[in-house]
């Protein structure tokens, strides 16, 4: 059966997840931007509250990646994980978390800590404060978990070894150093792995890592490669539809000009 590419709600996932871990990633919780060829990575916060709703509905139980990794069942299982650190997880996110009582876990990128998604830049993506260190602060004092999201958030499989490498380990010393408390979870960026940054994940220390391919994990699953599903405002048809009829007016204004 085919797997879904994104997560929407329960009747998304219905027909294909019976069993084991299905993580859930989110980026930025805001209102998404009109007519932006980014504005999946975009869950307002109405949605995320609709979304963990419904999985609560359906049963599943809301976990964290280091209860489910060393308690493995095949039990139906929700992690919730939001990447890059955006402030606006911590501002809208954050209240919806604590209301619903849903860990989850934030993967920072260690060496841009109060700065800015730059690495989105070049790709004409709006640029978002990320979390400053009190704010960070603030998220694990909600109870709520960090991970680390790399060094500076390159792809790691396009890197020179040292460097790929260095930012594995570096990143994950600088967040213990900053924040008095063990990293355990990593997150490729981009979702780009091989063997080679799985092992040196390992060997880092971490304890899981996640990837960006579609699905959800059962028991034997990797613990470096896990599985995700891109949760969603809607369906992708229902945004191309959209940007027909928006093209459409926008053509036919032009013509009756």
């Amino acid at each position: 059966m085919e797997e879904p590419q994104g997560y929407i709600d329960f009747c998304s996932v219905r027909s294909f997840w019976r069993e084991g871990l299905l993580v859930l990633m989110y980026h930025s919780i805001e209102t998404p931007p009109l007519r932006h060829s980014w504005r999946a990575l975009h869950v307002e916060p109405s949605k995320l509250r609709s979304q963990l709703k419904g999985l609560r509905a359906s049963g599943a139980r809301f976990v964290s990646l280091t209860d489910w990794n060393r308690n493995r069942s095949d039990e139906r299982q929700v992690a919730v994980t939001f990447d890059d650190g955006f402030q606006n997880v911590l501002l809208q996110a954050l209240p919806v978390l604590q209301e619903l009582a849903v860990p989850a876990i934030s993967f920072i990128v260690a060496g841009l800590i109060g700065q800015t998604n730059s690495w989105d830049h070049s790709a004409g993506a709006r640029m978002m404060p990320l979390m400053e260190r009190a704010e960070i602060d603030a998220w694990l004092q909600a109870g709520q978990e960090i991970g680390s999201h790399a060094l500076t958030h390159r792809d790691l499989t396009s890197l020179p070894r040292d460097e790929a490498r260095y930012e594995i380990f570096e990143s994950k010393k600088i967040l213990e150093n900053i924040f008095a408390r063990p990293i355990r979870h990593f997150c490729y960026p981009y979702g780009k792995s091989n063997q080679a940054l799985r092992d040196w994940v390992k060997e880092a220390g971490y304890e899981t890592a996640c990837s960006t391919q579609a699905g959800y994990n059962v028991n034997k699953q990797d613990a470096y490669a896990l599985r995700r599903l891109l949760a969603r405002h809607r369906r992708p048809y229902a945004v191309a539809w959209g940007r027909s009829v928006q093209n459409f007016l926008l053509l036919k204004n032009q013509v009756g000009r």
